[in-house]
């Protein structure tokens, strides 16, 4: 990511948001945060991010038209997509037109609509190599399509799995320590190490507000 780039990202939970927290540390001139959770959706707005909720429709028009509002740069004007896109959801990720059923290929779909030509998309979410009992409802990952040919049309990067954290240990201490980044901002739960299984339970049913939680011994 370069400054002055677009951002969106698919996600708001503790990856998405330290994801969109990134960005803006790293010069992005906007970043969208997509998500359904109103919790999550505040805390990205309280992370300087603009806030979608695909509830109230089509992410991507709503990113675009956006775009559109807020004046688009001299030479920009066709392209009102984002620079780069980050899946922050993975394989559970919900269908639009069925929100109670998962939709393994919907977030990458979507970044493909959404990123302009040479951009690039980053998969941070979980696409695993075998079936995980998905809940009742869901579609198998096996089932994911993902639009090669708006993908190679665009001439897209696509970059997916686990990052080199050594590479960077040293870089975000030093951010850390100096003040430039507080990631501790995305925390909204302290608690005891007795409590974890109920605020486990919570963050899994999208409860309470809970994003991430630091359990104290």
């Amino acid at each position: 990511m370069e400054p002055g780039d677009t951002v969106a990202v698919f996600g708001a939970g503790a990856i998405g948001l330290l994801s969109a927290y990134s960005a803006r540390i790293r010069g992005a001139r906007v970043v969208y945060c997509v998500d359904a959770v109103d919790a999550r959706l505040d805390k990205a707005g309280e992370l300087d991010a603009v806030p979608i909720d695909f509830r109230r429709g089509d992410p991507v028009e709503q990113i675009r038209q956006d775009r559109a509002r807020t004046g688009l740069p001299l030479g920009e004007e066709k392209l009102g997509g984002v620079d780069k896109v980050i899946d922050a959801v993975g394989f559970q990720a919900r269908d639009r037109e069925h929100p109670d059923q998962e939709h393994p290929g919907q977030v990458i779909a979507d970044a493909a609509r959404l990123v302009n030509p040479t951009g690039a998309i980053a998969v941070a979410g979980v696409y695993p190599d075998k079936d995980l009992h998905p809940r009742p409802g869901a579609t198998a990952h096996e089932d994911l399509v993902a639009p090669w040919g708006a993908l190679f049309s665009k001439g897209v990067t696509v970059r997916f799995g686990r990052t080199h954290d050594r590479r960077y240990t040293r870089l975000l201490r030093d951010l850390v320590v100096s003040g430039r980044a507080r990631p501790g901002v995305i925390v909204t739960h302290h608690s005891t190490l007795a409590d974890a299984p109920d605020l486990y339970r919570r963050f899994d049913r999208r409860e309470d507000g809970v994003i991430k939680a630091v359990l104290h011994p």
